[in-house]
């Protein structure tokens, strides 16, 4: 297939060429741009430096104030400065390249600039009215760019001139002609675009030379691929190409490998084409023989049809006898659940036996701590009421001692005769007093013997309950820990029961699967019995089959001559290159 190709690798270095080059301009300008900021900035900063050192010398060189003579002359105090400051200007114009002008209001007095014109000095000129309202009116300082002055263009720094109050008088000039400014930022241009014409005309001979050597190895590879697809395979591709590091040398190595891969398949492609002819005879041989060997399969099945028969009436005796194993098996699964269930509620009531003997031993400890504090209870009583009696003993004497006391009363108050009488009644008032307290008292003691005689009878009822509830706890943890065994055992029988049932689980699962296996292989006997005569049958095809595959395999010998045939349009060298 013929068709009209491009350079390829010429076309990506034009463009990338061309992106280069659009891209050194770009950064050409930008440089350009920021070379030319950069440069104004310097130059304007050097401008205002001379302006200020120029102001300060001439500001505090002599003392006074800046002003006209009668005459027009200007005076800096009592001191004509004219030619002492041109000559200093002058001096500094040849050191510096740089012009200078003392103004006194918007005049120029003082200068070194000359008319491009009448080659005369600028004295006495005015200035430009942008530079007086900046500087005389508003006293700030001024940078003027590409201004006008005598016929030329100037960059010039203002600075306003003042008086010692701080009054602006005047103005101090410093500047410089722009053909200094335009000449440095045409080196800067030239030198740019030198470099730019070195960088293009060195790009320009490495994309020739990559050019050059890179359709070399394509038109290379492109030759080996032509041979390839004319169907030879043993081209070659040269070592300068293939030894490449870049990836046209992997391209030309990989063309190589394909050829190398193309050459063993058609290869073996070939040599298996033989193969299957000689495979073809083979098969059509062994066709024969098959068929042969087919006739001695049919009355060996037969004889198997034979034995199937047989085999499928001992099948259907082992069915039965899976059949009574596993109804046998059924009852004992039937016993095992009874007995499970019975061992469950024996369990059950045992554990509830056991929280019934651990709630009494529990209320039991209850009622042995509420005995014990009935006891320490009664017992308290009964020093009360011991208390209460020595208290009563103790009124019986404080009302004797009251009755004595009354008696000596009325003895006092008899002898005190008619003075005596008030006190007399209340001597018996104390009589009658001490008698019922006296009597009170002895109600008390009745009553406090009684009680110490029912308590001692509580107290001794109190400690024969303790010794019978002590006992009865004692009788209830006995009972508790044998119910504890019994319970450990009925566990134990539980899951032996268990234990049983699975097993028991288990033989019926394995029963179950038993009689379909012998079900199964009852039905596979007597399919066995009725597939010999379909297999018979089979046997009548299948020698019919292998004739087709003889037939077939005289086919497959032709197809691989073909293949043959169409393998020979490639061309294989004995070893490669």
């Amino acid at each position: 297939m013929n068709k009209k190709t491009r350079n390829m690798v010429r076309t990506i270095i034009l463009i990338a060429s061309v992106l280069a080059l659009l891209m050194a301009g770009c950064v050409g300008y930008i440089g350009f741009s920021h070379i030319k900021s950069a440069y104004l900035t310097s130059f304007s900063e050097g401008l205002h430096a001379a302006a200020t050192l120029l102001d300060d010398e001439i500001s505090h060189q002599f003392e006074g104030d800046w002003h006209l003579s009668d005459d027009g002359e200007l005076l800096k105090g009592e001191t004509p400065v004219h030619d002492i400051y041109q000559g200093q200007l002058d001096a500094l114009h040849e050191k510096t390249g740089m012009h200078y002008t003392i103004f006194y209001g918007n005049t120029r007095y003082i200068t070194s600039l000359v008319d491009a014109e009448t080659n005369k000095r600028m004295e006495g000129t005015k200035a430009s009215n942008a530079v007086v309202d900046e500087v005389l009116r508003k006293g700030d300082e001024y940078l003027a760019e590409n201004f006008e002055i005598g016929g030329q263009k100037w960059y010039a720094y203002y600075l306003p001139l003042k008086n010692d109050d701080g009054s602006v008088v005047g103005m101090v000039f410093a500047g410089r002609d722009t053909s200094i400014v335009e000449a440095n930022m045409k080196a800067a241009l030239y030198a740019i675009i030198g470099t730019f014409v070195g960088f293009f005309l060195f790009n320009f001979g490495v994309a020739r030379f990559l050019i050059s050597t890179t359709s070399k190895a394509i038109r290379d590879i492109i030759g080996g691929l032509k041979n390839l697809e004319d169907g030879e395979l043993s081209f070659y591709i040269n070592d300068r190409t293939f030894n490449r590091k870049d990836e046209l040398g992997v391209i030309a190595e990989s063309s190589a490998q394909v050829r190398d891969k193309l050459q063993d398949v058609i290869s073996a492609t070939k040599k298996l084409s033989d193969d299957v002819t000689q495979s073809g005879i083979s098969l059509a041989t062994s066709a024969e023989t098959a068929s042969r060997v087919a006739e001695q399969v049919t009355c060996a099945v037969e004889d198997i049809s034979r034995g199937a028969a047989s085999q499928a009436e001992s099948v259907e005796t082992s069915v039965n006898n899976t059949n009574e194993m596993g109804d046998s098996i059924d009852d004992i699964t039937d016993r095992i659940e009874e007995l499970s269930a019975a061992a469950n509620d024996m369990l059950t009531g045992a554990k509830r036996t056991v929280d019934t003997l651990g709630d009494l031993m529990d209320k039991n400890a209850t009622v042995m701590t509420s005995m014990q504090d009935v006891n320490a209870q009664i017992r308290q009583t009964n020093d009360s009421v011991k208390s209460i009696a020595e208290a009563s003993n103790m009124i019986t004497e404080i009302a004797q001692q009251t009755h004595l006391l009354s008696l000596n009363a009325s003895i006092e108050a008899a002898r005190a005769g008619e003075y005596g009488k008030g006190f007399s009644v209340v001597a018996s008032e104390i009589g009658v007093l001490s008698n019922q307290s006296k009597q009170a008292a002895e109600s008390i003691n009745t009553i406090v013997e009684k009680l110490v005689e029912e308590s001692k009878k509580n107290v001794e009822i109190i400690e024969t309950l303790s010794e019978s509830v002590q006992e009865q706890n004692y009788q209830l943890t006995t009972t508790k820990d044998d119910m504890d065994v019994v319970v450990d055992n009925v566990n134990s029988v539980e899951s032996s029961t268990k234990m049983i049932a699975d097993k028991i689980r288990l033989l019926n699962q394995l029963k179950s699967s038993f009689s379909d296996i012998i079900s199964e292989l009852s039905a596979i006997s007597q399919q066995n019995a009725a597939s010999t005569q379909e297999t018979n049958a089979s046997m009548e095809e299948l020698n019919a089959t292998f004739s087709l595959i003889s037939n077939a395999a005289n086919e497959l010998r032709d197809m691989a001559e073909t293949l043959n045939e169409k393998m020979s349009y490639f061309t294989i060298e004995e070893k490669t290159a």
